[in-house]
């Protein structure tokens, strides 16, 4: 009793709880909830390594339920604070935590290790053996949560609904049970009346087939009425039925394959001319053996479609020889249909190419004989530059062609009958008895070459009346002294005027195109071309289909650099997969590298650009020539290229407004500038538009040096590029007073309001940059300050920017000049960064080079593949001779010119008007200037002294004071008042 005692007294005896405990346990809890939510959801740089390690392990291994455990701790560490037991929530955490493992359960099974590493090694062999149907495991554990959260018994749920599902699938078997034989009639029944309806839609007019089908359909209806009896009489009257349908089927069969039996598809035959190569020393023998290698292609193609055709033909008649049903009358029916459609198509084509072949065959033998002409040579040249400007009218004069070869001097060397040439295919003739002269072909024009003097009667179509081209090529100049070789290479003859005297100035013009290298004659043979193309385009699907890849190439694009190959992915095909073969199949296709443009804007297939075997020259001639930029409606058009589809593209840099172009060395972005600056000469006259132009390199834009374009002479010091910039900016502000004085919003707005009072309109400005990279080194700062407030502001004062350079880092394109010079033109560079750099996109990196580019501006889906146009530096040099020669009364020069002046090339420092200096010594030089050209000018000496606007009007202010150029006369040019002889008096001997 006092043992039973002593236990109950220590039982009831309570343990003293300190107060404050709870406080310290919720505070506790509260530190390490803070402490995972610091791991787990701040950044590494505020957690440290510890933290680092945390959340990287809990990651690992818990996946995303990470992030709920900072929860439990919190939970607790509040019902602390609240002195309640945490039994009161142990139902709902455990409830919790079975819904959590069964989400990281299912997360393992759709991806794996998604819902950590602990749970992976359970659900991966679940994964592996069957797939999605692992997340039965999951959907169980899911219910045992609402379960524990709903206090019901475990698997309660499970229970009732697989017992719901039983009953419902119990009772509609009992629902639709019928018995035996009326499933087996009404079976019958479908089958004969799917057999009605199809042999109705091919033959309508059938009027048994109507009574059957209308006396099936009433039998359907009412089978559950139907006695046993019935029921037997009705299978009996099935089967005579299903006889009759058969040997209708059959009857229906024999007619179609009469009609089959009567087709014919004759096969072509090949001559035996086009079997073996034609293997000719001769120019000529080379181009036609490529358009004999393209008959023979062509006759395989139609060959394998005829074949192909009697196959399907022969397949058609042995499927309807046994028990033919409805739907094989069908396939028959209208595989015949669209075999007939398709030898219409064909037939032509063989038509087609019967004639060509009529008209290529004769060649062959004639090149055997001139090829064993001694003069064969001479006449082979020719006839190969008249195949190459144009191949298919040249072959159709073969008579003139003979007519010439027999008008040739001298006779055969080696006779060549045509037996011979029947015999020996091969063509392989012995050239060593030939006596060909190898030297110097000038000694002929001593004696030339007869022109051929066979006429022929008269034709009957209006192609038979064409001269031969080459026979008018020979036609004798009216000058008997400068008469050349008809059959001799002839120099390109010079479109230039005669340079006119360097004594006195010509009136501002535009430049012509006379002054440009002709237009080169490139034509293709487009039929080779676009073979070739297909070809390619069959590796492409091939090695699409090698990687598993389901797509196919619907159509292609030739441009001047590349082919665009349009390919279409099969639904649910990721055009990722495609792009990820870039690679391989620039492998396969044997080139350095393809580009895929996925999608391309307007179409929904995927672009992949694949460089040419051969570049199509674009030359800055043929761009201005087109109608692209004949027929723009840009205030400032600039060629910059011609694109994949064929067509020149013609930008607006008032509408860019300011373009910047990158690239690596030697990529072509020089050429870029020269194209736009002499786009921009003619289009404008100096009136129009002027020049800023700062060249640190001193190579690309020092040929434009005295242009009368330019405001002052181009800027190639970089320390002195900054005063000009900052100059150029007050002239911006400038002209913002001048517009505001008037009202005028922008230049276009300025300019019509001087045009009706009749004062001189401000002209367009464009300030060029060539390498922005050696200025941002010398003057970062000042730079940077003054492009950004041309950028910012010039565009409504009519200034627009060009900037240039071949290093496209971050610390030389800043995110500042970025942004507000919006247009990019990008260049082949090294790395997909520098074309990210360059236009926030990749792509550059596999550019070919050689004015292959990328443009982008505002507005556009995607930058444009464009190749640029071509200008050499004969070109630029005749252009720019030819502005020099040109004068105009530069108001605008005289009086703005000294904003640009920057420093004084003198170095008297900032644009000072300090006191005449008569020691200068281009003083003289000054006054031989204007006596040569009969007029004064500042904007003249300007140009030709290479000199500022501040030290030419210094000039000319002395040149006045002296006597030598009358005073300024508003618009007209000074006069001058002495001679040359009188300039001893002045400047002494």
């Amino acid at each position: 009793m006092v043992t039973k005692r002593i236990k109950s007294a220590s039982k009831s005896k309570k343990v003293p709880v300190q107060p404050g405990n709870h406080e310290v346990y919720g505070l506790v809890l509260f530190a390490v909830a803070l402490f995972c939510m610091l791991c787990i959801y701040a950044p590494s740089q505020y957690t440290g390594g510890l933290g680092t390690s945390v959340r990287d392990y809990l990651k690992d291994n818990l996946g995303w339920a990470a992030y709920a455990i900072p929860l439990y701790p919190i939970v607790y560490g509040v019902l602390s604070f609240m002195e309640k037991s945490p039994k009161t929530i142990s139902r709902q955490v455990i409830a919790s935590l079975i819904l959590l493992v069964s989400g990281l359960l299912a997360s393992n099974i759709i991806e794996p290790l998604s819902g950590g590493q602990w749970l992976g090694y359970i659900t991966e062999p679940i994964r592996q053996s069957i797939s999605w149907g692992g997340l039965l495991l999951p959907l169980v554990g899911v219910t045992l949560g609402a379960e524990v959260l709903l206090l019901l018994p475990p698997f309660s749920l499970l229970i009732a609904f697989f017992r719901l599902i039983s009953e419902r699938v119990v009772g509609l078997a009992q629902t639709t049970e019928l018995n035996s034989q009326q499933r087996k009639l009404y079976g019958k029944l479908r089958v004969h009346e799917q057999e009605l309806e199809a042999l109705m839609s091919l033959y309508p007019s059938a009027q048994e087939l109507k009574v059957w089908l209308t006396t099936l359909r009433k039998a359907k209806v009412n089978i559950p009425d139907f006695t046993p009896e019935e029921k037997l009489q009705l299978e009996e009257e099935l089967n005579n039925t299903q006889e009759l349908l058969q040997e209708f089927s059959t009857k229906k069969a024999r007619e179609i394959t009469e009609h089959l039996q009567e087709e014919e598809y004759p096969l072509p035959e090949l001559p035996h001319e086009l079997e073996r190569p034609l293997k000719l020393e001769l120019q000529s023998a080379q181009l036609m053996e490529g358009h004999r290698v393209m008959l023979t292609r062509e006759y395989n193609e139609l060959l394998g479609t005829i074949r192909k055709m009697n196959r399907e033909r022969d397949m058609n008649i042995k499927t309807l020889s046994g028990n033919v049903r409805a739907v094989q009358l069908r396939q028959v029916l209208s595989q015949q249909e669209s075999r007939t459609l398709s030898w219409k198509q064909t037939s032509k084509a063989v038509t087609a190419w019967q004639q060509q072949v009529d008209i290529f065959v004769p060649w062959m033998e004639f090149l055997v004989e001139v090829a064993a002409h001694a003069q064969g040579l001479v006449l082979d040249s020719e006839l190969a530059k008249k195949l190459t400007q144009n191949f298919k009218k040249t072959l159709r004069e073969i008579g003139w062609w003979e007519k010439s070869l027999e008008n040739l001097q001298g006779s055969p060397a080696v006779p060549a009958s045509k037996n011979e040439v029947a015999e020996n295919v091969e063509f392989d003739l012995d050239f060593s008895s030939l006596e060909f002269s190898f030297e110097d072909p000038t000694p002929i024009s001593a004696d030339p070459v007869p022109a051929p003097t066979y006429t022929p009667p008269a034709p009957a179509s209006r192609e038979e009346e064409e001269t031969p081209p080459w026979m008018e090529a020979e036609e004798p100049e009216d000058d008997p002294a400068e008469a050349s070789n008809p059959l001799e290479p002839q120099q390109p003859k010079a479109n230039l005027k005669d340079p006119q005297p360097t004594v006195g100035a010509i009136p501002a013009t535009k430049p012509t195109p006379d002054l440009l290298d002709p237009i080169p004659n490139t034509t293709q043979d487009r039929r080779i071309l676009d073979q070739m193309a297909r070809e390619r385009a069959d590796l492409i699907s091939q090695t699409l289909s090698e990687f598993k890849v389901q797509a196919r190439v619907v159509d292609h694009a030739r441009g001047p650099t590349v082919t665009r190959y349009e390919i279409e992915p099969a639904p649910g095909e990721k055009i990722s997969r495609i792009s990820g073969l870039s690679n391989d199949l620039a492998r396969a296709l044997a080139v350095g590298g393809v580009r895929v443009e996925a999608p391309v804007p307007g179409k929904s297939v995927i672009g992949l650009e694949v460089p040419n075997a051969e570049r199509e020259p674009i030359t800055f001639h043929a761009a201005i020539a087109s109608k692209a930029f004949g027929d723009s409606k840009a205030k400032l058009p600039i060629v910059l290229g011609k694109s994949i589809d064929g067509e020149m593209y013609v930008g607006d840099l008032a509408r860019m407004p300011h373009l910047l172009i990158a690239g690596s060395t030697g990529s072509g972005k020089s050429v870029c500038v020269n194209t736009l600056i002499v786009s921009l000469l003619y289009r404008y006259l100096p009136q129009e538009l002027r020049f800023v132009m700062i060249d640190p390199k001193m190579v690309e834009l020092t040929p434009y040096d005295g242009i009368p374009h330019l405001i002052r002479p181009v800027v190639t010091n970089p320390a002195d590029a900054a005063g000009v910039l900052l100059g150029t900016v007050a002239h911006m502000e400038r002209r913002y007073k001048m517009m505001s004085q008037v009202g005028a919003k922008n230049l276009e707005q300025y300019n019509a309001k001087m045009r009706q009072i009749g004062e001189p309109e401000l002209p367009f400005m464009v300030i060029i940059i060539d390498e922005l990279a050696d200025l941002m080194i010398t003057s970062p700062k000042e730079v940077e300050s003054a492009i950004m407030r041309l950028a910012q502001m010039a565009r409504a004062t009519g200034m627009h920017l060009v900037l240039a350079t071949q290093r496209p880092s971050v610390d030389i394109l800043t995110s500042l000049i970025k942004v507000n010079v919006p247009a990019r033109i990008a260049f082949a560079v090294s790395s997909s960064h520098d074309s990210r750099t360059i236009l926030d996109n990749t792509g550059a990196e596999r550019l070919t080079g050689q004015g292959d580019m990328l443009f982008y501006q505002p507005g556009l889906v995607k930058p444009v593949r464009l190749q640029g146009p071509y200008i050499s530096e004969g070109e630029t040099v005749r252009i720019n001779d030819y502005l020099r020669r040109q004068f105009f009364e530069d108001w605008f020069g005289e009086a703005y010119g000294t904003d640009f002046d920057g420093v004084d090339e003198g170095g008297a420092g900032p644009k000072a008007n300090g006191p005449m200096d008569f020691s200068d010594p281009l003083l003289r030089q000054a006054a031989e200037i204007c006596i040569e050209e009969g007029q004064g000018s500042v904007s003249r000496l300007q140009r030709r002294l290479s000199v500022g606007h501040a030290r030419a009007g210094k000039l000319m202010d002395m040149l006045e004071a002296m006597g030598i150029v009358s005073k300024h006369q508003g618009s007209k040019p000074r006069d001058i008042l002495i001679t040359r002889e009188d300039l001893p008096e002045f400047f002494g001997k």
